[in-house]
């Protein structure tokens, strides 16, 4: 007879304990103080997961620890207290009427993001709709009628089970199509009211004991990288290190302690347990979990391996009796217990368990449980398995978003005479006597090492930009004032997250990797700006370089000589252009806002390059209020053509600079800019040092008042131009 939480429980024989650790987050999104989220993830798995996981928990009575980082438990607060906003929720809320053309354009290529398999083709007019946007996604070949369902169709495919078993729901679901405003506004409602429960929810949940929460350092860094980025080598000797040390051992504690600090107020209550985020562990970083008053933390199998090598020299194999049990860790007269997570099946769950029938996927675990059981030596010790997992990304590939396997999965885990469920905290309640663990090898639960995060060139170019901004506000910081101090230390702690360095590189992929590059680079040109600093040139250009020039939709097909006027005055004057439409990336990545640049059309005769700008706003406009534009010439040399209004004058001015180890202003250019309504621009070839059949490399930067607002094209893209030879036209016609 086992007490345990609940009650107590008979086994046959000597049990089996197992532990669940459910792990979520997502990065920072909240753009800066205007409070504009860059992305949907939060909202959207709000709706899903984050109340829906432990309520599938509560509803069998099955003990699970959730760990809810803090950043992204603060995310929810201000998405519910109405206090920020995403471009998809601004996609969503408004009719096809009260819509501009961004809106629009976001709608049919953005609010299709869902599993295609369990959303889309399950839904005749979900799937008629994305057959019908194609690939041109143009919101044109749309009614009114048409974007409202899709609207629908997306919020519901977000929704988790918790509201998809209402009934109200259910009737929206089989109706399938022509959606009323009403309809819309009750799913907007529902959305709203899940992101206020969330966290009542949770703290509900803990205070009865029907759940364990464990915390995260703040913002999700790699706590060991933070305090001394050279672990990463310590690691893996074969990593690359970036240039620039970066060795901020207190700003490890600093989220450690914050992360502590949110979960005491937030839930009137101290977490006994941290998840390093990705499992991210070395022994650097052990005094840091005593000094903030952890008791246990956790990190995975890999980890156990290399840290008994280190401990206790050469080993053989890492026995089931190695890995399914805490260790202890003293430093002096502290100690703490660290978990080691079961790689295979935590995996299993993760990455497989969703292609098979539930029953049989369970009935699987619950074997293997079974041989690991009968693989355990027979002796007084009571071994404990640890399920370790990311809480949210893989149910939408499971049916029903994994409620009947997990449903499932913890009934038959209660139920099984020689299995007992439990949490971590209240197996460490009754277990004191654990191996000791004398080294902590560094590393993470991916390869047990940080190559995720450092060594590939975009990364360690990252950790420079980071390193030389913090190195910077180091040497500042006893000169600025302590409020504005704080501000300062929020962007650098943002910017120290890992979700920045997980993406860069070509380890990990994401279709969203110019909106994680902008706002990376965004914290740590506040961190400058803050300062009355302007911040390095090099932050002008994306960390993720995707080394190819972007397509025109046409090159240009004859020569032409435009008048410059700053207009758009007769069709002909620029109908045989090449033009470029609207597309870049955006610094503060409101995608709700439309492009300051529409169109770039350029053309040539055989002496100069043009080019002409088109807004959906008078451009003269733009640039009194502090916009400027910059063109960037990377061949055949670089140079940069500056254009913005002076005030003083009263008029467009230009600077054109030739870039080499310093900027040097080149005097009496014969170059000519107009911008009023458009923006138009001559320069002669000769002034770029541009010869005949040479290529013109450039991209062209929008800012206002010192922020990014458009980098155009995208990304690592450019523009290509080849100079014409005297028989361009002639090589234009053929048969």
């Amino acid at each position: 007879m086992l007490e345990v939480k609940g009650g107590t429980k008979m086994t046959v024989n000597k049990p089996l304990y197992i532990s669940f650790l459910w792990h979520m987050h997502q990065p920072w999104y909240i753009w800066d103080e205007q409070g504009e989220s860059a992305m949907p993830w939060v909202r959207l798995h709000s709706l899903k997961d984050y109340y829906d996981m432990p309520r599938i928990v509560e509803e069998t009575g099955f003990p699970a620890t959730f760990n809810y980082v803090p950043s992204l438990l603060k995310q929810i607060e201000l998405l519910a207290e109405g206090n920020t906003t995403d471009p998809y929720w601004e996609a969503i809320i408004p009719e096809m009427d009260e819509m501009d053309e961004v809106r629009l354009n976001m709608v049919v290529s953005r609010l299709f993001e869902v599993n295609y398999e369990r959303f889309i083709k399950t839904s005749p007019r979900y799937m008629d709709l994305n057959i019908r946007r194609g690939k041109s996604n143009d919101w044109r070949m749309f009614e009114s009628k048409d974007i409202r369902d899709i609207q629908v169709h997306f919020l519901l495919a977000w929704m988790g089970e918790s509201f998809r078993e209402m009934p109200e729901v259910k009737k929206l679901i089989i109706k399938d199509e022509n959606y009323s405003i009403q309809e819309k506004r009750f799913l907007i409602e529902l959305a709203q009211q899940r992101l206020k429960q969330i966290i009542p929810y949770l703290k509900k949940l803990w205070d009865e004991n029907k759940i364990e929460l464990t915390f995260s350092p703040y913002f999700h860094p790699i706590i060991p990288l933070l305090c001394d980025v050279s672990l990463a080598r310590k690691a893996l000797p074969s990593t690359t290190l970036p240039n620039k040390q970066f060795i901020y051992p207190a700003d490890a504690m600093r989220q450690i302690q914050m992360g502590k600090d949110y979960f005491n107020k937030t839930f009137g209550r101290n977490p006994q347990g941290i998840w390093p985020p990705e499992g991210s562990v070395a022994d650097e970083i052990v005094p840091m979990f005593i000094e903030a008053d952890t008791k246990y933390f956790f990190t995975d199998e890999d980890i156990l391996k290399k840290s008994l090598e280190l401990s206790y020299g050469q080993y053989r194999d890492l026995t089931p009796q190695k890995l399914y049990t805490p260790y202890s860790i003293f430093r002096g007269k502290q100690r703490l217990s660290v978990f080691f997570r079961d790689k295979k099946l935590s995996d299993k769950i993760g990455f497989e368990y969703y292609k098979w029938d539930v029953e049989e996927a369970v009935n699987d675990f619950i074997n293997s449980l079974m041989r690991i059981r009968d693989a355990l030596p027979h002796d007084d010790k009571d071994y404990i398995i640890s399920i370790i997992l990311d809480g949210e990304n893989a149910w939408e590939y499971y049916e029903h978003n994994g409620k009947p396997f997990l449903t499932m999965l913890y009934t038959k885990l209660l139920e099984h005479p020689d299995i007992v469920p439990i949490t971590f905290q209240e197996y460490l309640s009754n277990h004191t006597d654990f191996p000791p663990l004398d080294r902590l090898a560094p590393g993470s639960w991916i390869n047990g090492d940080f190559t995720t995060w450092c060594g590939s060139p975009e990364k360690n170019r990252a950790w420079e930009l980071l390193s030389e901004a913090r190195s910077y506000f180091q040497m500042n910081s006893d000169a600025i004032e302590p409020e504005l101090k704080q501000k300062i230390i929020h962007y650098i702690s943002v910017a120290e997250g890992s979700d920045w360095f997980w993406w860069f590189g070509d380890t990990n992929y994401t279709p969203y990797i110019e909106y994680f590059d902008t706002l990376f680079r965004h914290q740590i040109r506040r961190i400058y700006e803050l300062m009355d600093e302007t911040p390095p040139r090099e932050l002008e250009e994306p960390v993720h370089i995707i080394e190819h020039p972007a397509e025109p939709i046409r090159n240009p097909i004859q020569f032409m000589k435009p008048s410059l006027e700053g207009k758009a005055t007769t069709y002909f004057e620029w109908s045989s252009a090449g033009f470029y439409r609207a597309s870049g990336f955006r610094g503060t990545m409101h995608t709700a806002k439309p492009f300051i640049i529409q169109r770039l059309f350029f053309g040539f005769d055989i002496d100069n390059l043009y080019f002409r700008i088109d807004s959906k706003n008078p451009l003269i406009e733009f640039m009194k209020k502090g916009g400027n534009f910059s063109i960037e010439f990377m061949k055949p040399v670089r140079m940069e053509l500056k254009i913005f209004y002076n005030s003083d004058t009263e008029k467009i001015q230009w600077d054109l600079l030739e870039i080499n180890d310093e900027e040097k202003v080149i005097e009496d250019a014969d170059i000519e800019v107009v911008c009023e309504q458009i923006c138009e621009m001559r320069s002669p070839f000769a002034v770029l040092s541009a010869q005949q059949n040479d290529i013109i490399r450039l991209v062209l930067y929008v800012k206002e008042n010192s922020f990014l607002e458009q980098r155009f094209p995208g990304g690592g893209q450019y523009i290509e131009i080849t100079v014409p030879s005297p028989d361009f036209e002639d090589s234009m016609w053929y048969v």
